[in-house]
């Protein structure tokens, strides 16, 4: 099922890039960094891990095996299905 989802960001980011150039860019970046806050919060103890399952996402990686920032990053892909949405609906009003 992920795997299908993230082919289908793939089409979409392709789309997206072509249509509207830089305004995409600029749109899926900043909402990369704002995600990327998992770093911050994973170093500040929180547990991101249990915040995604909460919502239903869930990884594969324990904080115990890996460091803090390939457990941010494994965040940061497990949530890029609720990054993706947004970046679509913003990216038309960016460009405008």
């Amino acid at each position: 099922m992920y795997q299908i989802i993230s082919l289908f960001i793939i089409d979409k980011s392709k789309e997206l890039l072509a249509k509207y150039g830089g305004a995409y860019l600029a749109t899926s970046i900043t909402l990369s960094l704002i995600s990327s806050l998992c770093y911050a919060l994973i170093s500040a103890g929180i547990d991101v891990q249990a915040l995604l399952q909460k919502v239903g996402i869930s990884t594969d990686v324990t904080g115990g095996k890996v460091g803090t920032f390939a457990l941010a990053y494994a965040a940061h892909k497990a949530a890029s299905p609720m990054r993706f949405p947004p970046t679509v609906a913003l990216t038309p009003v960016v460009a405008s």
